[in-house]
């Protein structure tokens, strides 16, 4: 099986894939109703950087560099954020998980597990992954402290990793997931949910 566009779904969270067309409204909302939740993610400057964000996205689908997936509530759709497999290598079984903002009622909650059960399950169990991989700007400690509390590993911090468009130069902290790791992670991660969504999952 391949990692390509899917739905993956559980009791919390639909996770379909994201249409850089017909879900550009609801980016658009999201982002001028909650602008705080992009502010580390994208670095936004002056112009419209939700424009210039979902072009790049549309470009690295086309290229087979993201598979984006619309974060959605089960029972009426309502668009809850965005998530995605980044930079998928067949040859080397590995993936990363990253691009992924929250709209407000969703953070804190039941999603994030969900949606990671969901993504890392899929490439682990259906895909066969050996790495699933986080990069996060080293400034999040927000995002730094959910993916530690998944269960991955630290590997290390990168000086100076990225410029960014506001000219800010980053450093990046790396974690990752091994699938020898998976079974001891999706049983963390099992432990947050209720029992019928990890079954489902």
């Amino acid at each position: 099986m391949s990692l390509g566009a899917l739905t993956l779904e559980n009791r919390f969270v639909r996770l379909r894939p994201f249409v850089a067309g017909a879900d550009r409204p609801e980016l658009y909302a999201l982002a001028e109703r909650a602008p705080e939740i992009f502010r580390l993610w994208s670095h936004r400057g002056p112009g419209d950087w939700v424009g210039e964000w979902i072009e790049a996205i549309r470009k690295r689908t086309e290229s087979g560099t993201m598979i984006p997936f619309a974060v959605t509530r089960p029972e009426d759709g309502a668009f809850l954020g965005i998530t995605s497999f980044l930079d998928p290598s067949e040859g080397n079984k590995s993936v990363e998980v990253g691009m992924t903002c929250y709209a407000p009622e969703a953070q804190g909650t039941v999603i994030n597990p969900s949606c990671k059960r969901l993504l890392m399950g899929h490439a682990f169990e259906d895909w066969g992954a050996r790495r699933v991989q986080y990069q996060v700007d080293n400034r999040n400690e927000r995002s730094k402290a959910a993916v530690l509390k998944l269960g991955a590993k630290l590997e290390g911090v990168l000086r100076n990793h990225k410029t960014l468009p506001d000219g800010f130069v980053r450093d990046t902290a790396f974690f990752s997931i091994l699938d020898t790791e998976w079974p001891e992670v999706k049983a963390r991660l099992d432990a947050r949910l209720p029992a019928d969504v990890a079954a489902r999952a």
